[in-house]
C-alpha cells in the first residue's frame, strides 16, 4: 500500500508517457527521445517539464496530440518494473483532468492504476503465463536490488504530446539507485530500453488521451496553472513486475497487473 506523507489539494477544475511519454514500440520511443532534449535527472528535472509542456500545448491546442489505441502483442504499453502510486490527490487530478478533456479518454492515474515506470523490459503482453522464464528471471532482479521505501514528492503538472503528466521528483536517493541496480542486476534482461540510454525524470501519467479534446484550452490552463505547485509526497514500500490491461467501464484505463 502507498502511504501519503503530505499533500496539499489543488484547488478545482473550471477545466500527458507509460506508460504517454511512456515506452511503447521501440520506433516511437526513439522518435520521442530524438525530439526531447536529455538533462540530468538533478537539476534539469523542471526544464524538462517545461520542455514537454511548451512541446505538447501547441499541438493540443491544434487537435494534433497523439492518440492511445488499445495495445497489439509486442507493442505498447510494455512489461515493466513500476513503483505503484495509487492515492487519492492523484485520484482526484486524474478525474479533473479527464472531465475536463472530454469522454473515452484513459485515466492512468485513478486508484490502482498510477505508477512511476522504472523500466520497461519487453513489449505489450496480453497474457504471461504462470512460471514464465523471463519474468522469474526479471522478479530474481527485483529482488536482488532490496531497494525501499521509496519517496517521491510531486512537483506539479504538465503536458506530453499523449498524455496530462505529474511530474515527480526523488526524496532520496533510494529511487534512482533503485534504478542503476536494477541495470546492472537485469544484464542482458535490460535489452528493450539500453540503446536509449538511463531515464531521466520520474512521472505519473495521469490521462492518456484516446481521441479528441472538445475544449483543449481549458485543459491547457488548467494544467499551467499547476505547473509547479507541490502536490504531495508519497512513500511507496516496494517495486513492482507488472503487464498491463485494458479495463473500459466509466473511467477507462491501462491497469498494471502484478507479476
Amino acid at each position: 500500500m502507498v502511504s501519503i506523507l503530505s499533500t496539499s489539494r489543488a484547488p478545482g477544475p473550471s477545466t500527458q508517457p507509460s506508460n504517454s511519454f511512456s515506452i511503447g514500440p521501440l520506433e516511437l520511443l526513439n522518435r520521442f527521445r530524438r525530439r526531447i532534449p536529455r538533462h540530468p535527472i538533478r537539476g534539469g528535472i523542471i526544464s524538462k517539464f517545461d520542455e514537454l509542456f511548451d512541446q505538447a500545448a501547441p499541438l493540443i491546442a491544434a487537435g494534433a496530440h497523439s492518440r492511445d489505441e488499445p495495445p497489439a502483442e509486442g507493442g505498447r504499453w510494455p512489461l515493466s518494473v513500476i513503483l505503484p502510486a495509487g492515492t487519492a490527490f492523484l485520484d482526484d487530478l486524474t478525474a479533473e483532468a479527464a472531465e475536463l478533456a472530454g469522454p473515452g479518454h484513459w485515466q492512468t492515474g485513478q486508484l490502482g492504476s498510477a505508477h512511476f515506470t522504472v523500466r520497461a523490459l519487453e513489449g505489450y503482453r496480453s497474457e504471461v503465463p504462470p512460471g514464465d522464464p523471463a519474468c522469474a528471471r526479471y522478479l530474481s532482479a527485483i529482488a536482488r536490488t532490496a531497494a525501499a521505501p521509496f519517496r517521491m514528492r510531486v512537483t506539479g503538472l504538465t503536458l506530453t504530446p499523449g498524455s496530462v503528466m505529474a511530474a515527480a521528483e526523488p526524496a532520496d536517493d533510494v529511487a534512482d539507485e533503485f534504478m542503476d541496480r536494477l541495470a546492472l542486476e537485469l544484464g542482458p534482461d535490460g535489452w528493450f530500453e539500453r540503446p536509449y540510454g538511463r531515464r531521466d525524470i520520474w512521472y505519473v501519467n495521469l490521462l492518456h488521451f484516446t481521441g479528441d479534446i472538445p475544449e483543449p484550452r481549458k485543459l491547457i490552463d488548467w494544467v499551467a496553472e499547476r505547473r509547479t505547485e507541490e502536490l504531495g509526497e508519497l512513500r511507496i514500500p516496494a517495486a513492482e513486475l507488472v503487464r498491463f490491461q485494458l479495463a473500459g467501464g466509466q473511467r477507462p484505463h491501462m491497469r498494471p497487473v502484478a507479476l
